[in-house]
């Protein structure tokens, strides 16, 4: 998210520097409300759901590995075959843990590419001039998040 509102400042920076290297015309400027479509585009909806299933799933391991060891603690183990458990409990989770980040990103890629496709359409329909987020505008501008969702669904 943090290179995302980055993408987010930048692209405001370069629309502001657009907007006044023209000529005084009246633009066609649309907005759409980012939270708003993410909210109700039932891919990333799914997407958030099964991530905090797969969190809870991954979780939940951790906790039963975490019991281990302490029983292991409890039952007067040596410290190697502790820290045996605890790099066997490494082993295991790392890679499920860097499978699910990798997992959460690529679907989130493909979620973005999705609506930012809708949203070129729908300016495209619109003859909108540029589509901003309506998060970074103060003022003005035609909201086209229905429209966009209507593209998604």
């Amino acid at each position: 998210m943090r290179n995302s509102n980055l993408a987010h400042k930048l692209s405001y920076l370069y629309l502001l520097i657009f907007l006044i290297s023209l000529p005084a015309q009246a633009l066609k400027i649309a907005v759409v409300d980012s939270s708003k479509v993410l909210q109700e585009y039932p891919a990333a909806q799914k997407m958030l759901q099964d991530l905090a299933k797969a969190e809870a799933d991954l979780n939940k391991k951790i906790a039963d590995k975490k019991a281990l060891i302490e029983q292991a603690k409890t039952a007067k183990k040596t410290d190697t075959e502790i820290q045996m458990l605890a790099e066997q409990m490494r082993l295991e989770i790392e890679p499920e843990a860097r499978k699910l980040e990798e997992d959460t990103n690529k679907r989130s890629d493909q979620i973005e590419a999705t609506i930012k496709t809708a949203i070129e359409t729908v300016a495209k329909e619109g003859k909108y001039d540029a589509v901003m987020i309506k998060e970074a505008v103060l003022y003005g501008g035609v909201d086209v998040s229905d429209e966009v969702l209507k593209k998604l669904k």
